[in-house]
C-alpha cells in the first residue's frame, strides 16, 4: 500500500466519525430551531456567530489553518441555519 492510499484510509476514517458528529450537531440545530421558535428569536444571530467563530478557531493548534477552520465553520453554521429555515418552513434570507 503506497502513503497515499495510507492516508486516503486515515482521511475515510476521520469522514466517517465527521458524519456522525455532523448528524448530532444537527440534532442540536433541530432543538435550537425549535426553541428559537418559542421565544421568537431570529434564526440568525451574526454577534454569536462572531463568538462561535472566535471561540472555536482559539482551539486550534495550529494557527496557521486559522483561515480555513473560520471558512469551514461559517459553512457550517449556513448548513444549520439553512436546516433550521427548512423546519420551521422560513422563507426569509439567510
Amino acid at each position: 500500500m503506497t502513503k497515499l492510499d495510507e492516508v486516503r484510509l486515515q482521511i475515510n476514517a476521520i469522514d466517517k466519525e465527521m458524519a456522525a458528529l455532523f448528524e448530532k450537531r444537527m440534532e442540536c440545530a433541530k432543538i435550537v430551531a425549535e426553541a428559537k421558535k418559542e421565544s421568537g428569536a431570529p434564526i440568525e444571530d451574526l454577534k454569536r456567530e462572531k463568538e462561535v467563530l472566535d471561540r472555536n478557531a482559539a482551539y486550534l493548534k495550529d494557527q496557521s489553518l486559522k483561515e480555513y477552520y473560520v471558512l469551514y465553520q461559517q459553512n457550517l453554521m449556513d448548513v444549520s441555519k439553512k436546516y433550521q429555515r427548512d423546519l420551521l418552513n422560513y422563507n426569509d434570507k439567510k
